[in-house]
């Protein structure tokens, strides 16, 4: 067990930037030095991010920036996750799991999305498929006709749109079957 706890913290702890500024460290170099490496950084996958000084550990001296920096990089992977749960939900969907697509398509709801300023409607899309999943009507009706009211603000709100509107079209069928069958021709 203390092997095991010592590697661990080898690993988890190894090469823990020193957050003690040096003489050297002025507020300008710090947000310098961000603005130099946050572009390529954000890109890194994520072990090289997080556990090798090509990552946020090159901001060691300036936590603030490192922060900042670690604050957009969850971010990023929350909306690559989002994408992931979503397509994990379809795939569950198409294949006759609808409780389990429903469960992963709520994580997939983008907490940050304001309908007021947002262009492509996401929610309202994914909240009318659970609805559809859950076979429940009155809710799938609602986001629905919210999800209509997007079609002309983004492109990627009419396709699913047309999604949306195979599914209303064939509701209580299987997801399968109206996703694939029941869509209006383009």
């Amino acid at each position: 067990m203390k092997n095991t706890l010592t590697a661990l913290s080898l690993v988890m702890g190894a090469a823990l930037p020193v957050w003690a500024a040096d003489s050297q460290t002025v507020a300008g170099s710090c947000e310098a030095k961000y603005q130099a490496i946050a572009a390529a950084a954000l890109k890194l996958p994520y072990w090289e991010f997080d556990q090798t000084e090509a990552g946020w550990r090159q901001l060691g001296a300036c936590p603030a920036e490192a922060a900042q920096l670690l604050e957009r990089y969850v971010a990023k992977q929350a909306r690559e996750q989002r994408g992931v749960r979503w397509h994990l939900a379809q795939t569950l969907a198409l294949s006759g799991q609808a409780a389990r697509a429903a469960d992963e398509a709520q994580q997939s709801i983008d907490p940050h999305e304001d309908p007021n300023t947002t262009a492509f409607s996401w929610n309202s899309y994914v909240q009318a498929t659970i609805a559809f999943l859950r076979n429940d009507r009155a809710r799938f009706d609602t986001h629905y006709r919210t999800h209509q009211a997007t079609v002309d603000k983004h492109a990627g709100n009419k396709i699913n749109f047309e999604v949306l509107t195979g599914l209303k079209q064939c509701f209580g069928r299987p997801y399968k079957e109206a996703y694939e069958d029941c869509r209006p021709a383009p």
